[in-house]
């Protein structure tokens, strides 16, 4: 691949093969099919919407996240993106987004864009909300791996010989996480190799 961003990959990166890793295993671990050692993890599914509105009928200047503590409702959290960064909308525009958590998968798309207005009418009022233009829509099944105590932050990446396991599910659902369960997952193939007899 070529272009603007460059050459991918670099023509300077070198790539090697391991024994102990034949292939990636992300999906079947994901899915609970990796085998015995490996317990299905349940994932956090969300609904992200987004609408626009004139950027002058934005209710809320400040660049803040709103949660909503309330406990009813189907809005979990929502902020005016361009707030943060003006250029996710063009010019006189503003962007709105939405989270849900959950997939409401029984629910149609306009019965759901209709509860999120009618909810956030309660918290902006109907001046605001009815001039907000719906977008679109993006369903997401796995959107972070399911947290819920009891968590093993410091868990084996050992699953079997030669198979290891790292993401953020088996840490925290960070980019930290991630990065630490790599490390683990090497740290341990590494230690592994040296201990095996060529």
């Amino acid at each position: 691949m070529s272009g603007s961003w460059g050459e991918y990959p670099p023509k300077e990166w070198h790539f090697r093969n391991s024994r102990a890793i034949g292939r990636i295993e992300a999906v079947t671990i994901l899915a609970g099919k990796a085998g015995p050692g490996l317990v299905k993890m349940p994932v956090r599914s969300t609904i992200c919407l987004y609408f626009s509105v004139d950027s002058n009928r934005v209710p809320v200047k400040d660049p803040v996240l709103f949660l909503n503590g309330s406990g009813r409702g189907i809005v979990n959290n929502m902020f005016f993106a361009t707030n943060v960064a003006p250029s996710y909308a063009p010019p006189g525009q503003a962007l709105v987004s939405v989270s849900l958590i959950g997939l409401y998968d029984s629910v149609p798309d306009e019965e759901l864009v209709e509860q999120v207005m009618k909810e956030l009418t309660d918290w902006f009022g109907e001046a605001a909300v009815r001039s907000w233009r719906y977008l679109r829509m993006y369903r997401i099944g796995f959107a972070q791996p399911n947290q819920c105590p009891p968590t093993n932050l410091m868990k084996d990446p050992r699953v079997k010989p030669g198979l290891y396991i790292c993401g953020d599910y088996v840490t925290s659902a960070t980019f930290d996480g991630a990065l630490v369960s790599g490390r683990r997952a090497v740290e341990a193939l590494l230690k592994d190799r040296a201990t095996v007899k060529v």
